[in-house]
């Protein structure tokens, strides 16, 4: 996981004589915004708009900090987890906001596997997909071969974590 952070500015001072640009810095989220008084010289959140950010989901220049730290504390308590690991790509893959990957993300499954073959024998012998496959029937399965019919499909991604699936 990397550092989350976002660039506030006071838009109460624009230009100052000595700067050329608003009174601005980075801050670690989730934001404590009495570091946000000390630092940018403002009273209340409208006196602030985030810049640029870091975080692994989207916010505006008008997002309220509060809603930031919700997030922030989120992807958090996924810290260390494989789920954690991929959220942007399983948000990009299944979801069109990051409060809707958070409203799913209990029904993402996560397979740990290193590829499409592993995947296919876990599937097959392990959950049983097709049913209870016999000895001589396992031996003669071609894992490979469905292997790259499920990387093909749009119920998993593949990633360094593992492999997903959300339906």
């Amino acid at each position: 996981m990397y550092e989350m952070k976002i660039y506030l500015l006071n838009n109460t001072k624009p230009y100052s004589e000595d700067e050329e640009e608003y009174t601005g810095a980075w801050f670690l989220c989730p934001v404590d915004f009495d570091e946000v008084k000390e630092k940018l010289g403002v009273e209340s959140e409208e006196e602030i708009e985030v810049a640029d950010y870091e975080l692994p989901f989207s916010i505006g220049t008008d997002t309220p900090l509060w809603e930031i730290n919700v997030n922030c504390r989120m992807v958090l308590s996924l810290e260390g987890t494989p789920l954690g690991n991929e959220i942007e790509a399983i948000q990009r893959k299944w979801f069109t906001s990051f409060e809707d990957f958070i409203d799913h993300k209990e029904e993402i499954r996560h397979y740990d596997v290193e590829d499409s073959e592993s995947l296919a024998r876990h599937l097959l012998l392990e959950e049983h997909l097709c049913g209870e496959l016999s000895q001589k029937l396992a031996e003669h399965m071609d894992y490979a071969a469905f292997g790259r019919e499920l990387e093909e499909s749009s119920e998993y991604l593949f990633t360094t974590s593992g492999v997903f699936r959300y339906q």
